[in-house]
């Protein structure tokens, strides 16, 4: 799937941020897009914008059931599938001693147990159509930051998944993204500012910030173009990593 024009794309967590502008891009480069997350109205006029026998549909990944409805759902209006793209994610600001059962809980169920929901429901399409699951992570999985450490746990359970899918299934490109640091996701919105900034000061001192993208944030439609090039690439890309480019101003303060 060199090209675009004409692929049908279901995007999970398709509502705001990344996984919307991913939605749009590839809308604009001819795709048929399927938007899915829980909040159905910001889906619906996502695909009402990307236009193109684009759709809007709702998915609980914690639900097992909405995971299979919404590819039989995506197949049904898109006629196939040729791409799933896994943006969905909770990144809960606390310190992992601190951490609960029921953050943990919901933390691997919307991030790995529903990417792998997903993809089980998918795959034999995506076997049919020689297509690409793609899965974002985050760049700092190696290094997690203070307070982001249930989050990066989670991430990287879902990159060992990954790599799993791919072992077993060798006919269909199972490719991860680690995406850097980028502002206009709404992740962070239900974050705690006061623990937000006592956490800051540790980041910049122990240079935690400047490893997650040399040129600073990324804007989330510079994070986008990065997923889509693994859509795109003449060759198979298992793993990418995406940070900003220090030559050029990436967002605006």
């Amino acid at each position: 799937m060199t090209e675009l024009a004409g692929a049908r794309l279901l995007i999970v967590g398709a509502s705001s941020g990344i996984g919307r502008e991913l939605g749009l891009q590839a809308a604009r480069a001819g795709a048929s897009v399927a938007f899915a997350a829980r909040r159905i109205d910001l889906v619906a006029a996502a695909a009402a914008e990307a236009g193109g026998g684009s759709v809007g549909l709702r998915c609980d990944v914690r639900d097992a059931s909405a995971c299979q409805a919404v590819v039989d759902d995506a197949v049904a209006a898109l006629g196939g599938l040729d791409a799933v793209v896994y943006c969905t994610a909770i990144d809960v600001l606390v310190r992992i001693g601190e951490a609960d059962a029921a953050t943990w809980a919901d933390t691997f169920a919307t991030n790995v147990t529903g990417a792998a929901l997903v993809t089980a429901a998918a795959l034999r399409h995506l076997r049919d159509a020689k297509g690409r699951a793609v899965f974002v992570s985050a760049s700092s999985v190696d290094r997690p930051l203070p307070g982001m450490g249930v989050y990066a746990a989670s991430k990287s359970a879902l990159e060992t998944m990954v790599r799993a899918w791919q072992a077993e299934h060798p006919d269909v490109c199972f490719t991860s993204v680690r995406i850097g640091s980028a502002f206009g996701t709404g992740v962070t919105d239900s974050w705690d500012n006061d623990l937000l900034m006592e956490l800051a000061t540790g980041w910049l001192d122990r240079g935690y910030v400047h490893d997650n993208g040399p040129g600073g944030p990324m804007t989330v439609a510079a994070a986008a173009s990065a997923i889509l090039t693994t859509l795109t690439s003449d060759v198979w890309l298992r793993e990418l990593t995406a940070v900003s480019d220090p030559g050029r101003e990436n967002y605006q303060f």
